[in-house]
């Protein structure tokens, strides 16, 4: 079985089933994402827009908290 690999196209809910500690990236940032009932619908590239943040500087910021928490 293929590991999945953390993507923009990922809604923020299937993200944060995979990886519960992207929640903390979300909370540092004052996003309210993880308990928002578009969640299941908005992607992570979605978020980026919303929060006016580069597509590329936010996945390495998901990504950096991934290495932080040891995955």
């Amino acid at each position: 079985m293929a590991v999945p690999k953390l993507t923009l196209d990922m809604t923020v809910d299937e993200a944060l089933a995979r990886w519960p500690e992207l929640g903390g990236v979300f909370l540092r940032r004052r996003m309210a994402c993880p308990g928002c009932a578009m969640a299941p619908f908005e992607r992570l590239s979605d978020v980026a827009r919303s929060y006016r943040l580069s597509p590329a500087r936010w996945l390495r910021e998901l990504r950096a908290g991934l290495r932080e928490a040891g995955r």
